[in-house]
């Protein structure tokens, strides 16, 4: 990244073995390997990994499960807040059927520590520069990707949704339909 310039952060969390590296890989790096996949149970990434797209200027943060093996919970924990606090855009990727308490939890904690540890700061912010916004529209934005396998589409899907038209679900592939999903969460 050139030095003096701002990038977008886009950061990406979930359970272990859920495709976070995979996903960040072709949503902005054409599919080549540039954070490390494995198709095994264990851990592909440990800690968190840091690689700069050029053509999107985005930063992207890859980190490691949520609920892989670790030695210290508490120590993982503080260093996905610190990851997300950092983020313009943070995914959370998830291939279970249901939406499960963790991510709730994990969303919720990093909410009351976002609103408990820069609330003062994001004022001092919004009062510098006369920002007519609540302080809590400065946090991430926060994309959750859930793929299911034996879930039905949703019809009729209300408009402001990132739902894609028959046309669009046809003739996307995955990748593609990666990419398309970002462009329209960044535009």
């Amino acid at each position: 990244m050139p030095v003096g310039k701002c990038a977008n952060v886009l950061s990406i969390f979930g359970n272990t073995g859920d495709g976070k590296s995979h996903t960040l890989n072709h949503i902005l790096f054409e599919g080549r390997e540039v954070f490390t996949t494995s198709s095994s149970q264990k851990p592909g990434t440990v800690g968190m990994w840091v690689a700069y797209d050029s053509l999107s200027n985005t930063l992207a943060i890859d980190t490691e499960g949520l609920l892989g093996v670790t030695n210290n919970m508490n120590r993982r924990k503080r260093l996905l807040l610190k990851v997300l606090a950092l983020s313009d855009v943070a995914l959370y990727r998830t291939r279970a059927e249901r939406l499960h308490n963790d991510m709730f939890n994990f969303l919720s904690d990093a909410s009351n520590a976002y609103c408990e540890h820069f609330s003062s700061e994001l004022q001092g912010v919004l009062e510098r520069h006369d920002l007519d916004v609540s302080f809590s529209k400065l946090g991430p934005k926060v994309l959750i990707i859930h793929e299911t396998q034996y879930t039905d589409t949703l019809e009729n899907a209300p408009p402001d949704t990132l739902a894609l038209t028959d046309d669009e679900k046809t003739s996307l592939t995955k990748d593609k339909a990666n990419k398309e999903i970002t462009a329209r969460f960044y535009n």
